[in-house]
C-alpha cells in the first residue's frame, strides 16, 4: 500500500503543471516527428516522439477514461498501454511540458483520431543507404505494424555482395511474393501459383531484364517492365542523380507456366513503356508511356490504359491516354483494391521520381476520370512511390520530406470523399533512431502476414529457364 501511495505522490510531482514550476507557452509543441492532428488505426504501435530542443518531456495521454503518462527524453510510450487506450477511445488528448535549457514549459494540448478501419498488420520495404555507388548494405525487411519489431526477409551480405530490388506481394498477401537478386546468384524469387518456391532466370534473347513489377488479382500472371536504365549524375547542388531509360516495354510472365508473354502493342521500339499495374477486377492494364528523345529532360510519360483478357493473356484493342499534362511527367500507377481510385506521382520530366524534389502524388476518380493533387499529403519535397492496402482504406507512401535526402514511409487514411487524413511517419522506437537517419526506407508495401524465403534456393546457383512466346 506505501508503495503504490509513493507511485501516485511521484507520479502528481512529474507531471504538476503550476504556473511555479512551469511557463505555459500558449503554443503547440514542435514534435519529432509530428504527429499532432494524424488519423490512426487500432493496431499501430505507439506514435513516440521528441520535441524540439527539448532535454526532458512529461507526457499525459487521454483516451476515455484511461491515460498513459511518461517521461524521459522523449516520449516513449509502453506498448500494451497504448494498444488498450487505443481499443477503448476514438480520439486521443496529448499534454506536453518540455524542459529546455533547464527551465520547464507547458504547451497546448493537442489531438490525435483514432479510426475503426483495420491496417494490414505488416509493411514490407527495402532498407538501403542513400549512396548510389556500391550496394555495401541493402536488405528487405519486413515491420510489424503494431509494434517495433523488425525482421530481416533478406540481407545482400548473405550473398556476394549485389543490388535486390522489386519486392512484390499480391494485393497484400504474404503467399503470393517476388524479389529480384542481382549478381553471381541473380535470378527472381518467387512465391505463387500453387506452386513450390523457386528462384527463375528471367534473362533471355528476346526481352531486357525485367523490373517494376504489378501482380494480377487473380495471383497467375505478374506484369513487368523490361528496361535498359542508365543513371547520370547533375552538376548542381539541387539536383543529385537521373535515372532514365534507354529502352522499355511491358510484358506479362505467367507464374504457373513459368511463361513470358511479349505484348506487340507494348512493344513499340519508338516508344517507352513502363509501369504497368493491373485494375482491381483484373481486366485493365495501367502503364506510362512516352515519346523517345534525345535529351532526357524532354521526356514525359502520360498515363494510360488498355484492356486485358486473363483467360488467355493478351491485350484486346487499342492502347489510350487517360491522363496527361503539359510539361508534366507520369510515374508509379497504383489503383485502389476496391475500383475506386488511381494513384501516381507526377513530377516535371522522366520516370524515376524518388530523385525529383517536385514529385507530388495525384489521384484519378476512376469513376469519372478526374484527377487532382493530394495537397494533403504532398510536401514540399519528393513524394514518390506508393501502395495500397489491402482494404483501400490505408496508403503507405515514401517521402523525403524531413532532410531532403533519406526517403521514410508515410500512412495515411483515406476518406469515403476521397481525401485523406493527415498522414503520419512509421512509427519508430525513438525519434533518434540511427537505422532510421542513415538508410533510406524504399517500396513500401502492405503485407496481411510473415514473409520469408528458402535461402537455399538462392545459394544454389542453378536456375529454373522460362520460356518467351
Amino acid at each position: 500500500m506505501k508503495r503504490q501511495l509513493l507511485g501516485i505522490l511521484l507520479s502528481m510531482a512529474i507531471f504538476a503543471c503550476t504556473p511555479a514550476s512551469v511557463t505555459k507557452t500558449g503554443t503547440a509543441p514542435e514534435l519529432v516527428p509530428d504527429i499532432a492532428g494524424v488519423t490512426v488505426p487500432r493496431n499501430i504501435a505507439p506514435l513516440n516522439f521528441g520535441v524540439t530542443g527539448a532535454e526532458r518531456v512529461k507526457v499525459e495521454i487521454t483516451g476515455g477514461e484511461s491515460r498513459i503518462r511518461v517521461s524521459g527524453s522523449f516520449a516513449d510510450i509502453p506498448v500494451r498501454q497504448w494498444h488498450r487506450l487505443l481499443s477503448q477511445a476514438d480520439e486521443l488528448e496529448f499534454r506536453v511540458c518540455a524542459r529546455k535549457d533547464g527551465k520547464w514549459f507547458g504547451y497546448e494540448p493537442f489531438r490525435i483520431k483514432v479510426c475503426d478501419d483495420e491496417m494490414d498488420p505488416y509493411v514490407l520495404y527495402r532498407r538501403i543507404d542513400p549512396g548510389y555507388e556500391l550496394y555495401a548494405r541493402m536488405g528487405i525487411y519486413l515491420r510489424e505494424l503494431g509494434s517495433f519489431k523488425e525482421k530481416v526477409v533478406f540481407d545482400n551480405s548473405e550473398v556476394s555482395p549485389g543490388c535486390m530490388n522489386c519486392h512484390s506481394v499480391a494485393r497484400c498477401n504474404a503467399e503470393s511474393f517476388q524479389l529480384h537478386l542481382r549478381g553471381n546468384k541473380g535470378g527472381t524469387y518467387l512465391r505463387g501459383g500453387g506452386l513450390p518456391d523457386r528462384v527463375v532466370d528471367m534473362k533471355n534473347s528476346r526481352t531486357l531484364g525485367t523490373v517494376y513489377p504489378y501482380w494480377h488479382p487473380s495471383g497467375n500472371y505478374i506484369a513487368y517492365s523490361t528496361n535498359d536504365i542508365r543513371q547520370s549524375f547533375h552538376n548542381v547542388p539541387e539536383k543529385v542523380l537521373e535515372v532514365y531509360d534507354l529502352a522499355s516495354d511491358i510484358v506479362i510472365y505467367d507464374v504457373r507456366k513459368d511463361e513470358i508473354t511479349v505484348l506487340p502493342q507494348l512493344a513499340d521500339s519508338t516508344m517507352l513503356e513502363t509501369f504497368p499495374a493491373f485494375s482491381a477486377d483484373g481486366n485493365t492494364l495501367y502503364y506510362c508511356c512516352a515519346d523517345r528523345a534525345d535529351n532526357f529532360a524532354d521526356v514525359r510519360y502520360s498515363l494510360m490504359a488498355v484492356d486485358f483478357n486473363p483467360a488467355d493473356c493478351t491485350l484486346c484493342g487499342e492502347p489510350r491516354v487517360i491522363w496527361q499534362a503539359p510539361g508534366k511527367s507520369v510515374s508509379f500507377p497504383r489503383p485502389s483494391y476496391d475500383g475506386r481510385w488511381l494513384m501516381f506521382t507526377v513530377s516535371d520530366f522522366g520516370n524515376f521520381s524518388i530523385w525529383h524534389p517536385e514529385a507530388d502524388l495525384w489521384m484519378m476518380d476512376l469513376r469519372d476520370g478526374s484527377a487532382r493533387p493530394l495537397e494533403e499529403l504532398n510536401s514540399a519535397d519528393t513524394e514518390s512511390y506508393h501502395s495500397w492496402s489491402s482494404n483501400s482504406k490505408w496508403i503507405v507512401f515514401s517521402s523525403r520530406r524531413i532532410d531532403g535526402r533519406f526517403t521514410r514511409p508515410y500512412i495515411a487514411h483515406i476518406g469515403e470523399d476521397g481525401h485523406f487524413d493527415k498522414p503520419f511517419m512509421l512509427p519508430f522506437r525513438s525519434p533518434d533512431d540511427e537505422a532510421l537517419m542513415l538508410q533510406s526506407y524504399n517500396i513500401p508495401e502492405f503485407c496481411s502476414g510473415p514473409v520469408s524465403i528458402e535461402k537455399d534456393l538462392i545459394y544454389n546457383t542453378e536456375r529454373k529457364p522460362i520460356t518467351v512466346r
